[in-house]
């Protein structure tokens, strides 16, 4: 059984995220990540290919199956490639950073004598009273994403873990670590 194409499809998938996690702009990480969609489906489909036909595939296969069928990144994972391939859509979104102001202490209040912004987007901030400046740098989410009429949310949970991120970064190695243990058990199984 030739699992190669799998492991190359696994080792460009990585690479994907690595150039997700380089991206100097929204355009770079956005094809990196319809890139990185490509190559994870594909791990699945070449172990699929080399393996299909052996008598332990069945029985091999069904677990995995029945988790692309039922676990919120898994299916999204999927959808999202379909969706990116067949469709027109986006599947994640640039979401611009910005910055709040608030009192040093919850229930405070905030006293701004002056505030002036320049052309270049810099601040300058002259306050009455003491306060607080938080950074929200910009971000990245996955978004809903539609295939064949049905509309597929990104992944709330994982292998029965709550996933508190629309990250497709994170998204994307909870991808490969599930379909790397997929393709190691391939190997085990089909020696």
């Amino acid at each position: 059984m030739d699992l190669n194409p799998a492991k190359k499809e696994l080792i460009r998938a990585k690479r994907c995220v690595s150039r997700m996690k380089l991206a100097n702009t929204y355009d770079e990480y956005d094809e990196a990540w319809s890139d990185f969609l490509s190559r994870i489906e594909n791990v699945f489909n070449r172990i699929k290919v080399a393996v299909e036909y052996h008598h332990k595939y069945p029985s091999f296969s069904s677990k995995t199956n029945h988790l692309r069928s039922t676990d919120s990144l898994l299916i999204y994972l999927k959808q999202a490639r379909n969706s990116a391939h067949h469709g027109i859509a986006d599947t994640s979104k640039f979401i611009s950073g910005g910055f709040s102001i608030n009192p040093p202490t919850p229930g405070g209040a905030v006293h701004i004598k002056s505030m002036t912004i320049d052309e270049n987007g810099n601040a300058t901030i002259i306050p009455y009273s003491p306060i607080k400046l938080e950074l929200h740098p910009s971000t990245v989410e996955a978004i809903p994403c539609r295939n064949r009429g049905v509309t597929y949310n990104p992944p709330t949970a994982h292998l029965g873990e709550v996933l508190e991120s629309k990250s497709p970064i994170l998204i994307a190695e909870l991808g490969i670590e599930f379909y790397k243990a997929y393709l190691l058990e391939a190997e085990e199984t089909f020696r």
